[in-house]
């Protein structure tokens, strides 16, 4: 590896790592009322969320990386999806983003708002995303997979939850450390 790859390595890492935050921070802005249902249903729990997660990972987007290795046409069309579930599942890293954001502001007992947490929260995720093999296989991968899972089950209604868990809706326990109670910011 020449020094000219080396910098230039770098210098592509450095710049995801500035833009990532700026990216996290404009889903979450854009899709506030979205986001917010999001976070709120991944302040309960995460094993269900990456269970769903899995299903348009596996279902959508793995047709799309084959229609990719295709040619003419299948590949324009699985560019289009793979694009599609890329968006989907950096949308849920931003809702993955603002719960990191949330729990750090909750350590400290402040009730920040919103864009505080979210700016926080991606700050934090892009600096883990950031390291070699732990951040690119196994971080990166799976805050994909459980954001997009959270945002299928909100977008679903609710039938998620309805499915999979028989009780009533858990709440955060409502302790002096618990800054941020989720009925406050649900929209």
């Amino acid at each position: 590896m020449a020094i000219g790859d080396a910098i230039a390595t770098i210098g592509c890492l450095a710049g995801f790592m500035l833009a990532l935050p700026a990216l996290l921070i404009f889903l979450n802005l854009a899709f506030i009322g979205l986001s917010d249902r999001a976070t709120e249903r991944l302040w309960r729990g995460g094993i269900t969320p990456f269970f769903v997660g899995l299903i348009p990972v596996l279902f959508i987007g793995g047709p799309a990386v084959i229609g990719l290795a295709s040619g003419s046409f299948l590949q324009f069309c699985g560019g289009i999806v793979f694009l599609f579930v890329l968006f989907w599942g950096f949308l849920g890293l931003a809702v993955v983003a603002r719960l990191a954001g949330q729990r750090l502001t909750a350590m400290y007992e402040r009730d920040e708002s919103p864009l505080v947490q979210t700016v926080a929260g991606s700050l934090v995720l892009s600096f883990s995303v950031a390291f070699p093999l732990l951040g690119w296989l196994i971080i990166l991968p799976f805050s994909l997979i459980i954001g997009s899972g959270a945002l299928l089950m909100v977008l679903a209604g609710g039938w998620w939850d309805r499915l999979f868990n028989r009780s009533a809706p858990a709440t955060p326990a409502a302790s002096p450390g618990a800054a941020w109670p989720p009925s406050e910011y649900s929209g």
